[in-house]
C-alpha cells in the first residue's frame, strides 16, 4: 500500500511539473510571438488567421471551381489593407507594382501616342503624339484614326481594349497601324521603345507670357520644367502661368526638385508620421524665381500639387488662381513584399512652409474664379494673363 501511494504522489507531481510548463511555455510563447515567427502577428489575432485557415480548407476541399491559389493571395492582401478604411492606401500585385514603378520613374515600353474615344465604340483617335517618339518618328500625327492593329479591326473596341492589344507587345517588337487621315488610310510601322511621358510641356501664349503646364509629378518631371523654363527665356518670357488643374500629384521628390528651381531660401513642405517624428524637404535658394507668377489649380488639384501651391502660396512668390484644391494632405509610402506584389501605406501627414495641414480643406485660392466645364473660352487662363498684364 505504502509502493502504491508513493508511486501515485510521485505521478502527481510530475503532472503538476507538466502543467506548469506547459502554462509556463503557452505564456512565453505569447509574449515572444513576434520573435519566434518574425511575423509582427499578435497572439490576439490568431483567431483571424484561423479563419482565414478555416475558410482555405473549406474552399481546398468542397468548392467546385478551380482555384487560382494567387488570385486567392492577392484578394485577401487587398481586403486585410482595405480593411483600414483608408482610400489612400492599398496592396498592389506583382503586375500592378511594376506598373506603378514604371508609371513613377516617367518611363513606359509604348510608342509615344495617347488616344481617345468621345463615345462608346466609336472611333480610336490619336489625341497626342509627342515629340521624338517611335510613333512621331513614323509620322503619325494628333487627329489621326485608328482603323486596324496588326491587321485586326478596332471597330467596336473600346479605347482600353486597343491599349491593351498594343500593350501585349515587348519592347523591341513592331507593331503595325493602319490609320486614316481625312480621306487617306496610311500604314505605320512602329516600334515598341522606351518612352520619356511628358508631364511638363510649355509654350509662348504672347511676346512676353510663357505657359507651362504640369500633369502629375514623376520622376522625370524636374528636368522637363528645367528645360521649358530654359526654353522660354530664350523666347522672351517675363512672366509665367504654371497650369496644375487636374494634377493628381505624383511623388514628393519630382515636386520638390521642381519647387528648388523657383523659391527662395527654406523649408519647402515638411511631414509628421504618428509618432510625431518631423521630416523636412527644403531649398537652397539658389535660382529664385525673379519673374511675375500665376498658378492655376482646381477641385482636382491635389497632394504633390498641393505641395507646389502652397509653397507658392506662403512665400507669395506667385498668385494661386482657381478654385479650392482637393485637399489630400497626407503622404503615402509603398512597401515591396517578399513573394512580389507590395503594400502602399498612409504614413503621415504633410504642412506647408507655413505650418498649414491641408487635408480634407484644400488651399483656398487667392483669386477665386470657377471654370464652367462646358465653356468655350478659359476664362481661368484669360484672367492670369490680365493678372499678369498689370505686373
Amino acid at each position: 500500500m505504502k509502493k502504491e501511494k508513493s508511486s501515485s504522489t510521485a505521478r502527481g507531481f510530475l503532472l503538476g511539473v507538466l502543467s506548469t510548463l506547459v502554462v509556463l511555455g503557452v505564456v512565453f510563447t505569447a509574449w515572444n510571438w513576434d520573435y519566434i515567427t518574425g511575423s509582427g502577428v499578435a497572439p490576439a489575432n490568431l483567431g483571424g488567421q484561423a479563419k482565414v485557415s478555416a475558410i482555405t480548407q473549406m474552399i481546398h476541399k468542397v468548392y467546385l471551381g478551380d482555384v487560382d491559389e494567387e488570385q486567392l493571395t492577392d484578394y485577401m492582401c487587398l481586403g486585410l489593407v482595405t480593411g483600414l478604411g483608408d482610400k489612400y492606401s492599398t496592396y498592389y500585385t506583382e503586375a500592378q507594382y511594376e506598373k506603378l514603378l514604371q508609371s513613377n520613374s516617367g518611363h513606359y515600353s509604348g510608342l509615344g501616342i495617347e488616344i481617345k474615344q468621345e463615345t462608346e465604340g466609336g472611333d480610336i483617335q490619336i489625341s497626342k503624339c509627342y515629340d521624338n517618339t517611335p510613333a512621331a518618328d513614323a509620322g503619325i500625327k494628333e487627329g489621326d484614326i485608328l482603323r486596324f492593329v496588326d491587321g485586326t479591326s478596332v471597330e467596336g473596341l473600346s479605347s482600353q481594349d486597343v491599349v491593351d492589344m498594343i500593350q501585349k507587345k515587348a519592347q523591341g517588337d513592331s507593331v503595325s497601324l493602319t490609320l486614316q487621315r481625312g480621306e487617306e488610310t496610311y500604314t505605320a510601322q512602329v516600334k515598341i521603345s522606351d518612352v520619356e511621358s511628358v508631364s511638363a510641356s510649355g509654350r509662348m501664349l504672347d511676346a512676353q507670357t510663357g505657359y507651362i503646364q504640369i500633369t502629375e509629378f514623376t520622376g522625370v518631371t524636374s528636368a522637363q520644367f528645367q528645360e521649358c523654363m530654359k526654353n522660354l527665356r530664350e523666347l522672351g518670357m517675363k512672366k509665367l502661368i504654371i497650369d496644375l488643374r487636374d494634377n493628381g500629384g505624383g511623388l514628393v521628390t519630382g515636386v520638390c526638385n521642381t519647387l528648388r528651381q523657383i523659391l527662395p531660401e527654406g523649408l519647402i513642405v515638411y511631414t509628421e508620421d504618428k509618432n510625431g517624428k518631423r521630416a523636412e524637404e527644403r531649398c537652397d535658394g539658389d535660382t529664385p524665381l525673379d519673374i511675375p507668377l500665376v498658378v492655376l489649380v482646381n477641385k482636382n488639384t491635389a497632394s504633390a500639387a498641393e505641395i507646389f501651391s502652397g509653397a507658392v502660396q506662403d512665400y507669395k512668390i506667385g498668385t494661386i488662381l482657381g478654385t479650392v484644391t482637393y485637399g489630400k494632405g497626407v503622404v503615402q509610402d509603398t512597401y515591396p513584399l517578399k513573394g512580389g506584389g507590395a503594400v502602399k501605406l498612409t504614413i503621415s501627414h504633410y504642412y506647408t512652409p507655413n505650418g498649414n495641414n491641408i487635408n480634407r480643406t484644400g488651399i483656398t485660392p487667392d483669386v477665386k474664379l470657377d471654370q464652367a466645364e462646358d465653356a468655350s473660352e478659359d476664362i481661368q487662363l484669360a484672367k492670369a494673363q490680365e493678372i499678369l498684364a498689370e505686373k
